[in-house]
């Protein structure tokens, strides 16, 4: 009973980092966009150098997306970057259908770093089931987001054209 009441609070936790009580009652989004003077062309940023540690630090696991069978939770972002690369660049996934993983050139079009910012969130209705789940990397400790500056190391990267370098 604990345990499934800590489970439980784990998870509202989750939701609540990026999805937060209005004073009307009902939930709003924070749709999160990088601050007017982020610099997306410095530094330049590699696929294979910058990005695939952030996603072997973060998502790699065989229990989250690392699984080398099977669909890896809709998503492999393994230890294998070539596929890697072609898992999430202009392909589309079952939970949201109408935006890909990464679009080069546009994180905000992008439904990988949507879930990294954990505005996901404003997307519910486009979602499978009407909601686009949780934020991601379900982080271990305390279930926060990863901090900006990964995720904005990945921002610049998709910014940049999203190249396989």
């Amino acid at each position: 009973m604990r345990l499934a009441f800590f489970t439980m609070t784990a998870a509202l936790a989750a939701v609540a980092i990026s999805c937060t009580s209005s004073s009307g009652g009902g939930p709003t989004c924070n749709d999160y966009q990088a601050p007017a003077g982020f610099d997306t062309a410095a530094p330049v940023v590699s696929f294979a150098n910058d990005v695939m540690p952030i996603f072997g630090q973060s998502c790699a696991f065989s229990t989250c997306h690392g699984s080398s069978t099977g669909r890896a939770n809709g998503v492999f972002l393994g230890k294998d970057a070539a596929r890697v690369y072609t898992a999430i660049v202009d392909v589309r996934g079952d939970e949201l259908q109408t935006m890909p993983f990464v679009k080069a050139g546009d994180p905000r079009a992008s439904y990988l770093m949507r879930k990294m910012d954990g505005s996901q969130c404003a997307l519910d209705a486009q979602c499978t089931g009407g909601s686009c789940q949780l934020s991601m990397p379900k982080m271990p400790k305390n279930e926060s987001l990863l901090e900006v500056a990964q995720r904005d190391i990945v921002r610049r990267w998709i910014v940049q054209g999203a190249k396989q370098n």
